[in-house]
């Protein structure tokens, strides 16, 4: 059972990669096959940090207009930030966290930009549990998000703040609470 989960999982990842790579109106050379923006890095084939996140980031076109501002003065931070939340709408958490860690990248003070991160590597209802490098990235975002807190409006405090309660510290393979 386990086996066909990861299977199918892996297949619905490439199949979203596949698509946002068909629909991003982008050429890619005829001799290479690309099915997501990065190849993952770290141990069992995740990045394991905030920065190898952010390294595969790219803007993609017609991902709709949704638009969320968040506190962060860099405008290409807030593309990057809007994009990872429609592509988190999407069910594509992997995508997502790049836009993330780009944005975070980008506005190292912008909390949200940490907290989609950690919402996006962390638990979800379709993965409750977590290898240790997701659980570690997620729960260093976290800890971002809370430190530049300070700096958010009081809509992005009460989000960082119901995540904290929602992700486990350090927790990989346990189930979401």
């Amino acid at each position: 059972m386990i086996g066909t989960r990861r299977m199918l999982g892996g297949a619905l990842a490439a199949a979203f990669c596949l698509v946002s790579a068909v629909t991003s109106g982008e050429t890619q050379p005829s001799d290479k096959t690309v099915l997501c923006t990065t190849q993952p890095k770290g141990p069992g084939g995740v990045s394991a940090t905030l920065a190898e996140w952010a390294e595969g980031a790219r803007l993609f076109q017609r991902l709709g207009s949704f638009h969320r501002p968040v506190s962060t003065n860099a405008p290409e931070a807030q593309t990057y930030f809007d994009q990872g939340m429609r592509l988190l709408w999407a069910f594509n958490h992997d995508e997502a966290t790049r836009s993330f860690a780009k944005a975070a990248a980008l506005d190292p003070g912008c909390a949200m930009c940490y907290w989609g991160v950690s919402l996006t590597v962390g638990p979800n209802y379709n993965l409750p549990m977590m290898a240790e490098p997701r659980a570690a990235v997620a729960w260093e975002a976290l800890q971002q998000a809370e430190q530049h807190a300070g700096q958010a409006t009081p809509v992005e405090q009460a989000l960082i703040q119901a995540l904290a309660k929602a992700l486990p510290e350090r927790a990989a393979a346990r189930p979401l609470r």
